[in-house]
């Protein structure tokens, strides 16, 4: 799909489930929660991997409830989820892209000189209506993956691991 299609020209599923505001939203609790736990920033190359993981439903559901697993070993038990991983990746690099330039036009994620995000400390927005129970969950596993990648926070050791090469 060309980045350039106008909004209106887009598919309708792909414009609800890519909604650069919604993924925005993802990578920014990601970062927040990262940011919280370490003392760095969160690495920009990082957000590649965010929805990939979180925007794949089966992927999402088979996330530990809490950081104690270690990242390297629930992949490995988990190898069936990443098998194409990195082609999943690429297909995602354009809404990752977009989001984060959306994020950025509305001072909700700031990109410093290093390349690190910075996401603004608005607090997640959950709802209490059952129609938000998936965007509820979605975000709730993106605050539990932003403390695990914060554990794991070597970006070159993590894209080898999931079979992402440059």
């Amino acid at each position: 799909m060309n980045n350039n299609i106008l909004w209106a020209e887009r598919n309708t599923i792909v414009a609800n489930l890519f909604n650069p505001a919604f993924c925005g939203e993802i990578i920014r609790a990601v970062a927040k929660e990262y940011n919280k736990h370490t003392n760095t920033k969160f690495p920009f190359a990082f957000a590649f991997i965010v929805l990939p993981i979180l925007l794949h439903k089966n992927t999402r559901e088979r996330l530990p409830r809490s950081v104690r697993t270690y990242f390297f070993v629930w992949v490995e038990q988990n190898d069936d989820l990443f098998f194409d991983f990195s082609a999943r990746a690429k297909s995602m690099v354009k809404y990752t892209k977009e989001a984060i330039s959306f994020s950025m036009a509305h001072q909700k994620l700031t990109l410093l000189e290093n390349g690190e995000i910075e996401p603004s400390l608005d607090r997640v927005k959950y709802y209490q209506n059952d129609d938000y129970d998936e965007y509820n969950q979605i975000l709730k596993k993106a605050e539990m993956l932003g403390k695990w990648l914060s554990f794991t926070n070597d970006v070159k050791s993590i894209y080898s691991f999931l079979r992402i090469t440059p």
